[in-house]
């Protein structure tokens, strides 16, 4: 599928490209579910302001205006439906998508459980896939381009059959960003197949099923560890030639832990840009955790409106 941008290798990257389908296609519609969220509200608002997005709130009218007075935000341009609570917000939003009245959903101050809850249950056909996952796309100093790592937010101990599926949605938010055949590289404690080290054997049957053509339109590379991922050095001195590590695009987990350790750590200490999203419903879910800033906040709508229109060309 032919792009209207370049292979995507930053946050700024992904917040151009949105700008770029805004003005060509007309700006994307977005519901917020719980919309009192200070960050959520000042990423909408640049958004907006950016023309690339048009807002529908839920939540409390009153606590939005207050906020809205706090940070200088204009709400004209914006809907605002107001709510009793949380979970009203999030079945409206839920709604709205599931009618086609929204391409994506924006988390606001509402847990992702409770969210979740929402967007899968039976009162919408909103799921697309036997399988969910977040995915968090990170920009961080030392790698020479954007990396997914999922899964962090849905899927606590993936069977192997998840891990297949996860890999089938992850590599079509990758597709979205312009690469073309995505390298996957799938964790493991150590480089090599060990009998008693379930992730390894596992990510040796991923690898073998893509060298098959199982797993098609990517590159799956695995037993590998996060250092050998993304650094080629590292992957040299161990003696791994496979031109996944040290290049990697997703970095494919065996635990939420494990994910939510790199990613949170990357995040504080690198400090790591971060666009989350949740793949395999028939809309994205852009999702970020309550204390992740506006920025943030932005790229992660920016890459939720790119993967929209990508899983609407690709219909």
């Amino acid at each position: 599928m032919s792009l209207d941008y370049q292979a995507i290798t930053s946050a700024d990257g992904i917040i151009d490209a949105a700008k770029i389908l805004g003005s060509k296609y007309g700006p994307f519609k977005v519901a917020v579910a719980a919309a009192e969220d200070d960050d959520v509200l000042k990423a909408c608002s640049e958004a907006a302001n950016l023309g690339f997005a048009l807002f529908t709130l839920f939540g409390s009218e009153s606590k939005l205006r207050e906020i809205g007075d706090k940070h200088k935000i204009d709400f004209s341009g914006f809907t605002i439906v107001n709510t009793k609570d949380a979970g009203e917000s999030a079945h409206l939003a839920a709604e709205s998508a599931d009618k086609g009245k929204a391409d994506l959903i924006q988390k606001g101050f509402l847990s992702t459980s409770a969210l979740l809850k929402t967007v899968l249950s039976r009162d919408f056909a909103l799921r697309a896939a036997d399988t969910l996952n977040h995915v968090a796309v990170l920009g961080f100093p030392g790698y020479h381009k954007l990396l997914g790592i999922t899964d962090g937010g849905m899927v606590v101990k993936p069977t192997f059959d998840q891990k297949v599926q996860i890999i089938n949605n992850s590599i079509k938010l990758f597709h979205c960003l312009g690469y073309e055949k995505p390298k996957v590289a799938v964790s493991a404690p150590v480089d090599y197949i060990h009998q008693r080290l379930s992730a390894t054997t596992e990510a040796a049957q991923l690898t073998a099923m893509n060298k098959d053509g199982l797993i098609p339109d990517c590159e799956v590379y695995g037993p590998v560890t996060f250092d050998a991922a993304t650094s080629r050095a590292v992957a040299l001195s161990r003696g791994i030639t496979n031109y996944v590590a040290g290049d990697a695009d997703i970095f494919l987990v065996d635990s939420i832990e494990e994910c939510n350790i790199i990613s949170k750590t990357l995040i504080l200490l690198s400090p790591a840009t971060f666009a989350g999203v949740i793949v395999g419903a028939r809309v994205p879910v852009s999702l970020v955790s309550r204390t992740d800033t506006a920025r943030n906040k932005l790229a992660s709508i920016s890459i939720a409106c790119l993967f929209s229109h990508y899983l609407k060309r690709a219909k």
